[in-house]
Order: C-alpha cells, then sequence, then structure tokens
C-alpha cells in the first residue's frame, strides 16, 4: 500500500510540473521542426501565459530557427521576438536569469559573427553593409549594452551611404560607453553635416578632454570651433590649458592657430615659436608661424595702400612736408613687410621638408614661400619652389 501511494504521489507531482504540450515542443525543437515547436507552445501559453517554462523554450526555439533563415527582415523579426519572449520569462521567474543570459550572449555572438561576415562581403556588393547593419542592430537588440554592435552598425550605414542613420547608433555607441575616437570625429562630422555646429563642439570638447594628445581630435575641435562661430570660447580654453601645462606642444600650437585666425599675430607667433621649440618637426606648427608672418605683412601692406591712396586723393591739399612724411612712413612699412616676409621663410622651409619627409601635401607651404622669396627679391629660390606650388608653368614660357 506505501509503494502504491508513493507510485500515485510521484505521477501525481510529474503531471502538474509538466505541460504535455510544453514537452512536445521540446521534442519538436529536437527534431528541428520549428514551425510545429512554437504551435506546441502558443497553445500551452493561451492556457497559461505566465507559463515561464514555455515562454523560455519559445526564446530557445524562435532564436535556432532566427539562424536558419536567409531573409533579413524576417530573422530580424525572429530575434525580436526572441528577445521578448526571453524577457518575459525572466521577469516571472528571476532563476532563470543566468540561463537565459547564456542563450543571449550565444545568439549576440552568432549574430554579431553575422554582421561581420556581410561588412566583409561589402566591399564586393554594396548593398550588404544595409545587411551588415541589420544584423548589427539585431545583435544591439539582444544585448542593448553593447557598444560594439551600435558603433558597428553605424559604420555599415556610412559605408551603406547612409550616414544620416548613423547618427542614433553612434550616439547609442557612445552611450553605452564606446570611448574610441574615431566614434567622437566620425559622429561630430555628421553633427557639422547636419547643421548641428554647437553639437559637435560639445562632443569634440569631450573627446578632447579624454585624447589630449591626438592631433586628429584636437584638430577637429579647432574646425569645429570656427564652423559654430565660437573663436572666443575656443581661445579661452586653450589659453587655460597653456598655463596649466605651458610644456604641451598642442596646446601652444591649438592657442596659437585660434590667435592667427583672430589676428592676434604677434601672440601667435609667441605661441607657435614655443610649439616649435618643444617639438621642432612639428611641421604644422612651423607652417602655421610662417603664415602668421606673411599674415602680418599683408596687413602691414594694406596698411602701406591706404597711406598712398590718401597720398594720392589729397595730393593738392598735403604740403610738401606732410606728403614727405607720409611717404616716409610708406618707406618704413615698407621695410618692415620685406623683414615680415624675410621672418616667415625659415619656418616654411623647414615645414616644406617635414611635409615632404611624411608624404603630405607641401603645395601650400610652397605658395607660401614662393610669395616670401618674391617679396624678399629671391626669385632663384621662388623659381626654385614654383614647381612645388603648382606654378611650373611660370618658367615655361618665352
Amino acid at each position: 500500500m506505501s509503494l502504491l501511494l508513493g507510485s500515485v504521489l510521484l505521477i501525481g507531482a510529474d503531471g502538474c510540473s509538466s505541460d504535455p504540450n510544453v514537452e512536445g515542443a521540446k521534442l519538436d525543437l529536437r527534431n528541428k521542426d520549428y514551425d510545429r515547436a512554437l504551435q506546441n507552445l502558443e497553445t500551452a501559453l493561451v492556457t497559461n501565459p505566465d507559463n515561464t517554462d514555455a515562454l523560455e523554450l519559445k526564446g530557445r526555439v524562435l532564436g535556432e530557427k532566427a539562424f536558419t533563415i536567409q531573409n533579413i527582415e524576417e530573422h530580424a523579426a525572429l530575434i525580436a521576438e526572441m528577445v521578448e519572449s526571453y524577457g518575459r520569462a525572466v521577469a516571472l521567474d528571476s532563476t532563470l536569469a543566468d540561463a537565459v543570459t547564456l542563450s543571449l550572449r550565444i545568439a549576440f555572438s552568432r549574430e554579431f559573427q553575422l554582421g561581420i561576415q556581410a561588412f566583409n562581403r561589402g566591399s564586393d556588393d554594396q548593398n550588404e553593409y544595409n545587411t551588415a547593419a541589420t544584423y548589427f542592430g539585431t545583435a544591439s537588440v539582444i544585448q542593448p549594452d553593447s557598444s560594439g554592435a551600435y558603433v558597428n552598425q553605424a559604420y555599415a550605414l556610412m559605408r551603406a551611404d547612409r550616414p544620416n542613420d548613423a547618427i542614433a547608433p553612434f550616439e547609442m555607441a557612445l552611450e553605452r560607453g564606446d570611448t574610441q575616437e574615431d566614434t567622437y570625429r566620425f559622429l561630430a562630422g555628421l553633427y557639422q553635416a547636419n547643421d548641428q555646429d554647437e553639437e559637435a563642439v560639445t562632443l569634440l570638447e569631450t573627446a578632447s578632454g579624454r585624447y589630449p594628445d591626438n592631433v586628429d581630435v584636437q584638430t577637429e575641435l579647432l574646425n569645429a570651433y570656427q564652423l559654430a562661430g565660437q573663436i572666443d570660447r575656443a581661445m579661452s580654453m586653450y589659453e587655460g590649458a597653456v598655463r596649466e601645462d605651458p610644456n604641451n606642444k598642442l596646446f601652444r600650437y591649438n592657442y596659437g592657430s585660434m590667435l592667427v585666425l583672430k589676428e592676434l599675430y604677434d601672440e601667435a607667433i609667441v605661441q607657435l615659436r614655443a610649439a616649435v621649440e618643444l617639438d621642432p618637426e612639428y611641421g604644422n606648427a612651423q607652417y602655421n608661424m610662417g603664415a602668421a608672418y606673411i599674415n602680418k605683412a599683408v596687413n602691414v601692406n594694406d596698411r602701406i595702400n591706404e597711406i598712398d591712396d590718401e597720398v594720392r586723393a589729397k595730393k593738392d591739399e598735403l604740403s610738401d612736408d606732410e606728403e614727405a612724411e607720409m611717404n616716409a612712413e610708406i618707406d618704413r612699412l615698407a621695410e618692415e613687410r620685406r623683414g615680415l616676409f624675410g621672418q616667415a621663410i625659415a619656418p616654411l622651409e623647414a615645414a616644406r621638408v617635414l611635409y615632404e619627409a611624411s608624404g603630405e601635401d607641401a603645395t601650400e607651404v610652397c605658395q607660401a614661400l614662393f610669395q616670401s622669396y618674391v617679396q624678399t627679391g629671391r626669385t632663384e629660390l621662388a623659381q626654385g619652389v614654383s614647381e612645388c606650388a603648382g606654378y611650373d608653368d611660370l618658367g615655361d614660357s618665352d
């Protein structure tokens, strides 16, 4: 009697803990009959919508089926449904969390790999970048905290010539902890392309704080300040940075470049010379220092023209002494102009050597050199740099 009662109780307990439709679905899953498994599970869930065994198993079935589907839209829909089913199962029964987390990690890895494969195929078929973007987007649905899925989706969208669609995933990547300088730079560029200049400045300021020695980030921040019309803000920031770290060549260079834009050439030359002293092979600093001298010379030339025009306009009104004094001032300024062009030559020559040694385009440097040589009467040197400046046809005419 005792044995019989035990058997009855055991059978009764098994019957209460199991749903025949769930058991049938397990067999269907082993047989890879995913549609029949889902039918069984739907039946179980109609009977009990909170059946956690059915919900967890449904997630597994949907995941397995998704990776047999070639149609990308159908695949993505199945993955989304899988995540929803797993999420409801865990919400109802937290003891399932570890098993579900493992299943989701495996699904994420498989999805991410599909995205990489599609991205690599994009070099032969442009549309594959769209496919890759979908896979990476679906991967982010599986693991919403993965910055890698978002940033790769953004890159795929850019390659698919959908730059505006890349903004949101780039933003999500940063929100989820991505710290790559390229993420900041690409997103800032997209902001600027959409007339969001202030957003670009804010973003690049964050990147600048994270990567204070990254030349590309600092250069793009300078450009962003200019596009946003925030030169004074930039100068204030770099002035403070130089004060805090006077031996940082990049801070010196950036502050000097800002001062050039504000036409404060003497102050700019001080900062750019300091950058060059810290690193004599800093080609951009050498070039900008030469440019500062040239720009100052141009301003002097403008003053010469103003005085000359005044002498011509008032010739009948000026006394001989007044006219002589104004002409003397023109001569003095002309000598100053010549001296400034002469001072530009050394840093520009250094910049040319550095640019060419690193394979950079030295055309603008050579054009500045050509101008400086001409203005100081060094005709042969000007002729020697004319080809580099793009003026090589000047000496070809008879």
